[in-house]
């Protein structure tokens, strides 16, 4: 009698230490997961910010908007918008490379971080001078692209 009481002791001792550890792993996940929702609603309150699932399923289009054009020889810089309270960004992907030409509109690269992917889009007609190298950590106002009027 004395063992099966000693081993139902252990037993629930074991599955209590259990618990806690499973309560601990789980706690850090929702904080993680309300991290994460944060960062998500600071990048939705850009109109211009898609998902990872919306990019792939539409592709690399976007919704045109009337600009004024660059002049020939004036040039435009593409750089990193403030997003608001969010992690670094790192330039995951080029759509276009130096001599291209480019449409308003028209999707130059794909920029992220491990929650999320956007995609930055051209402002004007023109085309591409100078891209920064590709996988470069981007801060809010760093210069990763140039466009000049034509």
């Amino acid at each position: 009698m004395k063992t099966t009481n000693y081993i139902a002791n252990v037993t629930i001792k074991t599955i209590h230490s259990l618990i806690k550890i499973i309560e601990a792993y789980l706690a850090k996940l929702f904080e993680y997961n309300k991290k994460s929702a944060q960062y998500m609603e600071d990048l939705k309150a850009n109109p211009h910010f898609r998902t990872r699932e919306e990019m792939e399923r539409e592709g690399p289009k976007s919704n045109k908007v009337v600009i004024p054009e660059l002049k020939i020889g004036e040039v435009s810089l593409c750089i990193t918008p403030d997003l608001g309270n969010q992690m670094p960004l790192v330039l995951e992907k080029w759509y276009v490379k130096v001599g291209d030409r480019v449409k308003s509109g028209d999707v130059l690269c794909a920029i992220g971080n491990e929650a999320v992917t956007m995609e930055f889009e051209s402002f004007y007609n023109g085309k591409v001078i100078w891209i920064c190298e590709h996988k470069k950590d981007l801060t809010v106002g760093d210069v990763f692209g140039k466009i000049e009027g034509i």
